[in-house]
């Protein structure tokens, strides 16, 4: 499994919890290492990855696994979200990546 490097757009205050690791690579914008494959090999890996994306997202916005479900669903709904994963999924330049998103988009 190669780990896949993606960049945040983030408020300053939205920081992660301990779920992932961030480096701050410049104002508002974050480095988040996502533990999944770059190029998933199956349609069902790429939606596990996308799964991954997603998550590293809502903690980089603001949520973390001890969020309230109403927290995580308000982040979710966030163009800070919205913006992460689309711009993760678009970096990765993965097809298989790209047809698991877009039934979400």
């Amino acid at each position: 499994m190669k780990i896949l490097m993606i960049s945040f757009a983030a408020a300053l205050a939205a920081l992660a919890g301990p779920a992932q690791a961030q480096d701050r690579i410049g104002p508002d914008r974050y480095a988040v290492v996502v533990k999944a494959a770059a190029h998933p090999p199956t349609p069902r890996a790429a939606r596990r990855a996308l799964a991954r994306i997603e998550q590293a997202a809502l903690a980089v916005c603001g949520a973390s696994s001890f969020s309230l479900r109403e927290i995580r669903m308000s982040v979710r709904d966030s163009a800070c979200w919205r913006g992460s994963v689309a711009e993760a999924v678009a970096r990765a330049d993965d097809p298989l990546l790209s047809a698991a998103y877009h039934p979400h988009r």
